[in-house]
């Protein structure tokens, strides 16, 4: 179970990374999904800034700190859960919130692996 935890929270380090760097650099593609939720463009940035941390946090708890991981794991969820929400709830295409779902799946998962191997 060790093993899917790490290799889940690898994938969803990179992926966060991503993401998160996206929106701190304000690349178009982002900026698109940020007008498309509706979402305040400072609130779009912090949200950028708390995933790059949590990457970060996420591979430092993996080999340092167990803990460390599995709290990260928990923010980026809240994170993708609520851009999710977010999106849905704004009456944009399922696949407009496919990205945000699919993210928020992983960190689920990751979240459960961590716990399980704890």
């Amino acid at each position: 179970m060790k093993f899917l935890a790490v290799i889940c929270a690898l994938l969803l380090t990179l992926l966060a990374a991503v993401v998160g760097m996206a929106k701190v650099q304000r690349l178009p593609a982002s900026l698109h999904i940020r007008d498309a939720a509706k979402v305040p463009a400072l609130a779009w940035t912090v949200t950028g800034w708390i995933e790059l941390v949590a990457a970060a946090g996420l591979v430092i708890g993996l080999f340092v700190v167990w803990a460390l991981a599995l709290v990260s794991a928990v923010v980026l969820l809240i994170s993708y859960v609520a851009l999710a929400a977010r999106q849905l709830s704004q009456r944009l295409p399922l696949s407009a919130a496919t990205p945000a779902v699919a993210l928020s799946g992983l960190a689920a998962v990751t979240t459960a692996a961590l716990l399980a191997s704890g």
